[in-house]
């Protein structure tokens, strides 16, 4: 075998390949993104329901405690207030939270990446417009075509 022949290189273990990932995600040829709808579900392996719970038990108390000194029209008022800032404010934060995760996570430990990956919810896309999408699609076949260039 020669050394330009294309099966002469044995193939990269899929822990390397996680690194070159990591790598690729953070030099910034690869992007990241996340569909937060599949991702925000209570059993994806990264989610934490502790994240909601900071916005959540706070705005309780603050709603009843509006409520308990000022009345019922005013704790509605406050109530009603409250959602649109947890559903904006609050989600806003527990997606950088997610994605933090992922990324200081979910791409360092190879058995928790493959969770994260068949769970599906991750889309990797490269610089010059291919994408590939868990659990369907091949991120090892995708890394290594960015790895070869």
């Amino acid at each position: 075998m020669t050394e330009t022949d294309p099966f002469a290189r044995p193939p990269d273990s899929e822990a390397a390949l996680l690194r070159q990932l990591d790598r690729l995600v953070e030099s910034g040829r690869i992007t990241l993104a996340i569909d937060r709808t599949k991702l925000g579900h209570i059993d994806f392996p990264l989610g934490l329901e502790a994240d909601a719970n900071r916005w959540i038990y706070p705005m309780v108390a603050a709603t009843a405690a509006i409520w308990w000194l000022f009345g019922l029209w005013a704790g509605l008022g406050a109530a009603a207030a409250m959602i649109p800032a947890y559903l904006t404010l609050g989600r806003a934060y527990m997606a950088r939270r997610l994605d933090r995760r992922i990324r200081e996570q979910g791409l360092k430990q190879v058995e928790l990446w493959r969770r994260i990956w068949r769970f599906g919810g991750v889309v990797l896309m490269t610089e010059d417009g291919a994408s590939c999408q868990g659990p369907a699609g091949n991120w090892m076949a995708l890394v290594r075509s960015e790895t070869v260039e």
